[in-house]
């Protein structure tokens, strides 16, 4: 028989000891593997199954009879016995228990892992979709601007046009052309000496060119050289056209009068108080209209002032009646089909034969074509620069520049 004093069941023991309090769940151990993230660590709840909680309820009973036999105050041998059979149950029982609960702790966060493995993959592979959408969408764009393209352009596309200054220069003799007037204005005219800063020179109607440049100092340098007044040649401010808007959607129902009509009554009168209905009327012109016949809307190409330009553009749509119509700047390029070239109607050319639109030569039409290559810009070809894409493609680096410069020749007022 063990020493009473020194063993941990011995009378002398429990005396000096308070009864046990009522037991709870024990804490589990420590977990052998690396800290799971906050993110990753699941509640307790997803944890428990119906065995530990079985083993924590055999445990409770165990540990109550452990106290029953404690507080009696007298023990035997038979009752020393009893006490370490239950102890070892009861550390068999935990052990058990602890076991389980690593297990099940490692599988749920193996699980908790890979679900966002799979979530992180789902979401790369939409990404990589919505990519996918937008190359096809640029790959399929028709060399043609349509409308419903500049609808969903929307209205942060505003119309930036370069902030420069130009000046329009024009022969007294009224035979010669705009080479010889550009020939003699770079042959008179030193930018080294005056310090000039010089972006553009293009050639006009009536023999003139415009001169481009950085500020109005050097318009007015220009301006002031004596040599191109004595060599007969005269400086004029190039004039500039009047912005264009296009009103999509207008119900063909309406007649054009009372379409203005809703424009300045629904649009104008509350927000331009300096602008009257006659200003309005005589400012304001129909260019042409566009779209496809039988339809109940078709799309109204206005031609107006810069300053109600401003307005209808900064509100991105016009009321006309009951309808809500976009409206955009109007910055469509004419592009000839029979020489290709930007600026001109196919009406107007003074191209006696036709360019191909396909392969870029001339003497042929895209119709007549036999080439089975891929297509080629006539455009650029013309002026040999790279030409690996489609005639008037909305990429091609010369239909970028006859916007732009169709921008630059438009009054925006500063805008």
């Amino acid at each position: 028989m063990s020493n009473p004093i020194s063993s941990p069941f011995g009378r002398s023991q429990l005396l000096r000891r308070s009864p046990p309090p009522t037991p709870t769940a024990p804490i589990p151990p420590r977990d052998p593997d690396p800290p799971v993230s906050a993110e990753n660590e699941l509640p307790s709840e997803a944890i428990a199954t119906s065995e530990i909680q079985k083993w924590l309820g055999s445990i409770d009973g165990i540990l109550n009879e452990v106290c029953t036999i404690v507080g009696e105050g007298k023990m035997n041998s038979d009752q020393k016995l009893r006490v370490s059979t239950l102890c070892r149950k009861i550390s068999s029982g935990t052990s058990q228990m602890a076991v389980l609960f690593q297990s099940l702790k490692q599988k749920t966060v193996k699980a908790y892992n890979t679900i966002q493995h799979l979530q992180d993959q789902q979401y790369v592979a939409d990404t990589l979709e919505q990519l996918k959408e937008v190359v096809a969408t640029k790959l399929n764009t028709t060399e043609t601007t349509s409308y419903a393209s500049m609808v969903k352009k929307g209205p942060e596309n505003f119309i930036r046009p370069a902030n420069l200054s130009s000046v329009a220069i024009y022969p007294c003799d009224k035979t010669k052309t705009s080479d010889d007037t550009k020939s003699l204005v770079q042959k008179i005219i030193s930018p080294e000496q005056l310090k000039l800063h010089v972006r553009g020179m293009k050639k006009v109607r009536n023999g003139g060119v415009v001169i481009s440049t950085e500020s109005k100092g050097d318009i007015e340098k220009l301006k002031k050289s004596e040599k191109l007044v004595s060599s007969g040649l005269t400086v004029e401010e190039p004039s500039k056209r009047r912005p264009r808007v296009a009103i999509i959607g207008v119900p063909v129902a309406l007649t054009d009068k009372e379409v203005f009509d809703c424009i300045y009554e629904q649009n104008l009168s509350d927000k331009a108080l300096n602008i009257t209905r006659e200003s309005f009327y005589e400012s304001v012109k129909l260019s042409h209209k566009s779209g496809k016949k039988g339809l109940p809307s078709c799309n109204y190409i206005v031609e107006l002032p810069a300053s109600i330009r401003k307005i209808i553009i900064s509100q991105g749509r016009i009321f006309i009646n009951w309808t809500s119509c976009p409206v955009r700047d109007f910055t469509v390029v004419t592009r000839c089909f029979n020489c290709q070239q930007f600026g001109h109607a196919a009406k107007f050319c003074r191209e006696t034969s036709p360019t191909c639109n396909h392969c870029g030569e001339p003497g042929h039409s895209g119709k007549e074509c036999n080439s089975s290559s891929s297509p080629t810009c006539a455009t650029c070809k013309r002026y040999k620069r790279k030409c690996d894409h489609p005639t008037g493609d909305v990429t091609c680096p010369a239909r970028k520049y006859a916007e732009m410069n169709y921008i630059n020749s438009i009054d925006y007022e500063g805008v």
